[in-house]
């Protein structure tokens, strides 16, 4: 998958602009907070509809009250697709893909695949395990639509569950039917967490090998429910009514699990030094290209925020040169550390200010 084109219309403070990018390593140019990451976010915008740096759409309109439009042009195996990104006034967004309407935000999981890196997903491996689960779920979901769905229906019992709680009298009829659709959606969920990081563990191991030159050995695990079954699951939602109803949630399930990341043996998140963390970190997000076109039968494309800022000369180019065959879009402020080579290699793009700028690289 290749993205050749994008317009830009009343995005954030990009009021009117377009981009081409005609190789497979681009770098996007600028000082801070010139629109570069804004970029980048655009373009996510065509994997998951949705933003990953803000929960409401609005938020991203041009002056903060303008709805953007937004036009891109991909490319893959000689086939071009036209995807028309619309935000409603009111929220929502309309989406058209080569003149056909999509009519849910997951049609777009699959069609764009993408593995996006930036500065924030470091928190994902340091903060607290509700970070850790929207990883998982946002990544099975870009390769599983079937599991988005299941996830939306777990998460809706859920809250009639937890509202159930909390109510002065609680119907043992209706929160017994509750509880038999949870122990369904949350067996099922389980079971494709486990079996997905079993798979991506494996892949990150292999990529932090090659990192660490084998110093280092990276693992992960699911901390997860340990119902077998249904008829298991449901049996702990009965044992743990009294203390639910205590508390007024649901303490059993997928939306309490966690995933660990280890280092030589020991918590990356307690153990592990900063460095130590930001490398592990790119080993897991990375392990998801070979993941995704294992899953997609497509190569997804690179977007990296600002991933050079920590990383060592040597650390830089072995980045570049991971997966030559897949497309790069990578923002930074500078060139500075990376190879003649490379940079002679890459096309560059220099933002000011929300626009496209001339710009002159001292090779």
């Amino acid at each position: 998958m290749i993205l050749r084109k994008i317009h830009l219309k009343d995005y954030r403070n990009y009021s009117k602009e377009s981009f081409s990018f005609d190789r497979q390593l681009q770098i996007i140019l600028g000082d801070n907070a010139q629109g570069k990451t804004n970029l980048l976010e655009a373009v996510y915008l065509a994997c998951m509809g949705r933003s990953f740096r803000s929960a409401r759409l609005r938020e991203t309109f041009g002056d903060f009250k303008n709805p953007f439009e937004l036009e891109y042009l991909f490319e893959e195996e000689g086939r071009e697709r036209h995807l028309i990104l619309t935000a409603g006034e009111k929220g929502g967004m309309s989406m058209v893909l080569n003149h056909l309407k999509l009519e849910r935000r997951s049609d777009l999981f699959g069609l764009f695949p993408m593995v996006l890196f930036s500065p924030d997903h470091l928190r994902t491996f340091t903060q607290g395990p509700s970070l850790r689960r929207a990883f998982l779920d946002r990544e099975i979901s870009l390769v599983s639509r079937a599991y988005f769905h299941q996830l939306v229906r777990y998460n809706k019992t859920l809250l009639s569950r937890n509202a159930l709680l909390k109510s002065d009298v609680v119907d043992i009829r209706q929160l017994e039917v509750y509880e038999e659709a949870l122990s369904v959606y949350g067996v099922d969920l389980t079971r494709r967490r486990a079996a997905f990081l079993e798979e991506l563990a494996v892949h990150a191991g292999n990529m932090h090998q090659g990192l660490t030159s084998g110093s280092e050995t990276l693992t992960m695990n699911y901390l997860g429910c340990d119902a077998q079954d249904s008829e298991e699951y449901l049996e702990r939602l009965r044992e743990s009514r009294d203390r639910d109803r205590r508390v007024g949630f649901t303490g059993y399930g997928p939306h309490a699990d966690d995933l660990r990341i280890g280092l030589n043996g020991r918590d990356l998140r307690k153990y592990g030094s900063q460095g130590q963390v930001r490398l592990g970190a790119l080993s897991v997000y990375f392990s998801l290209v070979p993941f995704i076109e294992e899953q997609l039968g497509m190569k997804p494309i690179l977007l990296l925020d600002d991933v050079f800022s920590e990383l060592d000369r040597q650390r830089r180019n072995q980045l570049l040169e991971i997966f030559i065959g897949h497309q790069k879009i990578i923002t930074a402020t500078d060139l500075d550390g990376l190879d003649s080579s490379l940079s002679e290699r890459a096309a560059t793009i220099w933002i000011a200010d929300g626009k496209a700028v001339g710009g002159k690289i001292d090779k």
